[in-house]
């Protein structure tokens, strides 16, 4: 059976080989029926990113069938909590009504129930345990448990799917005297060089600052943007919104060499520019730097290309959440002897993934105070602080690519994001030995990166590979196709999402958990009886085929096979010979 965890019986072998539950998949026992923590599991599914569900396993007994289990009956109570209601029927267990797949299965020859739960839209958001109510029984998804978001994640769901106004909100202890003068002026001659339409018909600066929101209605208190890009000293109100760099000597917090914590700490504050310029000096001036000859000229060169750190910044301070409640929180930037981490408050606005922030496009939390930093100028120089144009994490790929370093990694929470830039490059000696281990060492280079990263933990897919690699979005299809079609790599379970390790990696984590069980890697493909493999194989065998003859030929239902053949599609697996609504729809390869 294919879930979106992949293969269900490669996702029991996972559980069995770790001894645990996964962030993604929860199994419980359920011999007495539906237990009381099924509810809980898919509230958390249901707002991040969705899971998969498994009853009918005891994971104290090795994840085997547990005895007495009623499949039937358990099916029934948990597909009656996605029954959809109308506003008269009496409440679910969750609200607002979940949505899945509820299907009955075998693992061992034994019958189990499989929930397939999907993210729910960013609108209807969060689902929670009706009886605890919307601040108690909101849960998101920690490592391989569940717990209650609180006040402030259900808040950020709950402004997920409409524009934040913060930044445009006055602030009534500030008046204009608490702007910068000099940094207004620079600031208000730029609008008139390149962007005139924005202040014609206008004379006086004041008229200028409340047209473009710095000032609120009454031209003499700055808003919440205002104030972070062109103020004297913003921290004079929130005294939280700045930066904190640290430099710590071990690859944790707690490690200390000697009696020292840390190598560097410094505060920085002042308007954004300025916290921007400071804060990547402060990193430059604790990274190492090679010399480079280049003509008749030399110049040091940062294990990290400021261009990275610059926009890792600017993007922290840009987009972080800067509502009341995370307005006692600041950006952390710290330094560790194999990375630089930049944190800020709150997670990734307007129900976008990971995979979708190298896409090119611009989405901002904070809409008023990302459209006045692209012409709020740097501290030295004509540069303003950024472009708001979408092009901030493509460029800093870009510049880790060309250094031959591995692409950002952004982990995001409900509440939080941490990007991660490393100091070392992608193909390293001990990537490169991790290459050779498995048998990779002979595949091209973009493959071998495309490895590297998954290696690495990245959320890999083709726009990450264009960025990083400079390729075109189908050369990078082609790479991951071709990793697909040779064993490594699996389609996402989902278009938009990231590519899954496939049964080669699969089996070599299984050599590292258990050295001496496998010699070497197989080399086939082992999944010949996967359904994405299936699919395909049919599409080949016959050239052209509609979706009811794919569902036979490859034994699933229409569907199922439905769902993936979205995935082929995005994919450019394959190709649809006709619009979705015609009758005439078939499918060939790409």
């Amino acid at each position: 059976m294919e879930t979106s965890q992949g293969p269900l019986d490669e996702v029991v072998a996972r559980l069995r080989r770790t001894g645990t539950d996964l962030t993604q998949v929860e199994v419980k026992a359920a011999v007495g029926g539906v237990p009381r923590g099924l509810w809980p599991t898919i509230s958390s599914f249901s707002n991040r990113d969705g899971g998969l569900v498994i009853l009918g396993l005891d994971e104290t007994n090795g994840f085997a069938p547990a005895p007495g289990f009623d499949a039937p009956r358990v099916r029934d109570a948990v597909a009656e909590a996605f029954r959809p209601r109308s506003a008269r029927d009496i409440p679910g267990p969750l609200t607002p009504t979940p949505s899945g797949v509820i299907d009955i299965a075998e693992v061992d020859g034994a019958p189990v129930v499989v929930v397939d739960v999907e993210e729910l839209p960013a609108d209807a958001r969060p689902c929670y345990v009706t009886t605890q109510g919307i601040e108690n029984g909101s849960y998101q998804r920690v490592a391989d448990g569940d717990r209650v978001m609180g006040r402030y994640g259900v808040f950020l769901l709950r402004t997920d799917a409409t524009q934040p106004t913060t930044d445009v909100e006055p602030v009534p202890e500030a008046s204009v005297d608490d702007l910068d003068p000099a940094l207004v002026e620079r600031f208000v001659d730029r609008l008139r060089r390149v962007r005139p339409r924005s202040v014609d018909g206008l004379s006086s600066q004041a008229d200028v600052l409340a047209r473009l929101k710095v000032l609120s209605s009454d031209r003499r208190t700055p808003t919440l943007a205002g104030l972070l890009a062109l103020g004297r000293y913003p921290q004079q109100f929130f005294p939280q919104l700045m930066v904190t760099f640290a430099s710590y000597p071990g690859l944790t917090k707690d490690a200390v060499a000697g009696d020292v914590r840390m190598l560097d700490r410094r505060t920085l504050e002042g308007p954004i520019p300025v916290i921007v310029d400071d804060t990547v000096r402060a990193v430059l001036g604790n990274l190492q730097h090679r010399r480079i000859s280049r003509g008749a000229g030399a110049y040091d060169e940062p294990e990290i290309p400021v261009d990275a750190i610059r926009e890792a910044v600017v993007n922290a301070l840009t987009h972080r959440d800067y509502s009341p409640l995370a307005q006692g929180d600041q950006v952390r930037v710290e330094l560790y002897p194999d990375r630089l981490e930049i944190h800020n408050p709150g997670g990734i606005w307007g129900g976008r993934r990971v995979t979708e922030l190298f896409d090119g496009n611009s989405r901002s939390r904070n809409a008023r105070l990302a459209a006045l930093l692209t012409d709020v100028p740097m501290p030295h120089g004509s540069d303003t602080v950024s472009e708001n144009a979408g092009s901030g994490i493509p460029r800093m790929t870009g510049s880790l690519g060309r250094a031959g370093l591995a692409a950002p990694r952004f982990d995001a929470t409900l509440t939080a994001m941490t990007v991660v830039l490393e100091r070392h490059g992608l193909l390293s000696p001990d990537v490169s030995e991790w290459l050779a281990e498995i048998g990779a060492d002979g595949l091209e280079p973009d493959q071998q990166r495309a490895l590297a990263l998954v290696h690495r933990d990245l959320d890999v897919e083709d726009q990450l590979l264009r960025a990083l690699l400079g390729i075109d979005s189908h050369d990078a299809q082609d790479v991951l196709r071709s990793l697909v079609d040779d064993g490594w790599l699996r389609y996402p379970p989902r278009p938009g999402e990231a590519y899954r390790r496939g049964p080669r990696l699969q089996h070599e984590e299984i050599r590292e958990l258990a050295p001496g069980v496998f010699s070497s890697p197989p080399r086939e493909p082992a999944v010949r009886g996967a359904l994405d493999e299936r699919i395909i194989a049919a599409v080949r065998e016959a050239g052209e085929l509609a979706v009811q003859d794919i569902a036979e030929r490859a034994g699933s239902t229409v569907n199922v096979v439905r769902q993936r053949l979205r995935v082929l599609v995005d994919q450019r697996a394959l190709i649809p010979t006709a619009p979705p609504q015609s009758k005439n729809r078939a499918y060939r390869l790409g």
